[in-house]
């Protein structure tokens, strides 16, 4: 761990996304490979739920998060159209239904499971995102609105969500599967 950035030591113990299915993950992960191919070589398309675990859970712990997913059923994931945070360099497609992921994501954070700095009291707006800016081309107007041009919505059935831990070469995982009731 000693040659990761001091950026990404926060996410040493990993995080809780939804890993779409792969038909998804293959159409979005080749736009994070050609648009932004260093976000891609860390993690494949995920759409967040949580901030980085603080530390490694212990099995009740695990069963605490399990119990609180377990809550949910199954539900639809509608993904798409694009959005940005421009000027902030990062285009992403925007996830339905917010009311759900956002109640999970703050019941989750509520467990005290997890790395809450002042800046992560920001409002969690879910989202999928193809680029972060890391690498070329430049993230700009015309750049969102050419893979505005090339997207297409789409949507996929929700039964779990999952928990990824990166590697030695910060390459995120799936560790375990969170199934939804």
């Amino acid at each position: 761990m000693d040659r990761w950035e001091e950026w990404q030591i926060p996410y040493q113990f990993g995080s809780i996304v939804i890993w779409p299915p792969d038909d998804v993950r293959r159409t979005v992960n080749a736009q994070r490979t050609a648009y932004d191919p260093v976000s891609q070589s860390y993690c494949e398309a995920h759409i967040t739920i949580t901030q980085p675990l603080l530390r490694r859970l212990n099995d009740p712990e695990w069963e605490n998060v399990f119990e609180i997913v377990r809550q949910q059923p199954s539900f639809e994931i509608r993904y798409g159209p694009l959005n940005s945070f421009l000027p902030y360099p990062c285009i992403w497609y925007a996830i339905e239904p917010q009311d759900i992921l956002r109640r999970l994501n703050h019941v989750l954070h509520e467990t005290g499971y997890f790395k809450l700095d002042p800046d992560d009291t920001r409002e969690y707006i879910p989202h999928m995102t193809i680029t972060e800016g890391l690498a070329d081309p430049r993230v700009d107007e015309r750049l969102f609105e050419s893979l505005q041009a090339e997207s297409e919505d789409g949507a996929f059935l929700c039964s779990e969500f999952v928990h990824i831990v990166p590697d030695e070469r910060f390459r995120f995982h799936v560790h375990r599967a969170i199934p939804l009731g």
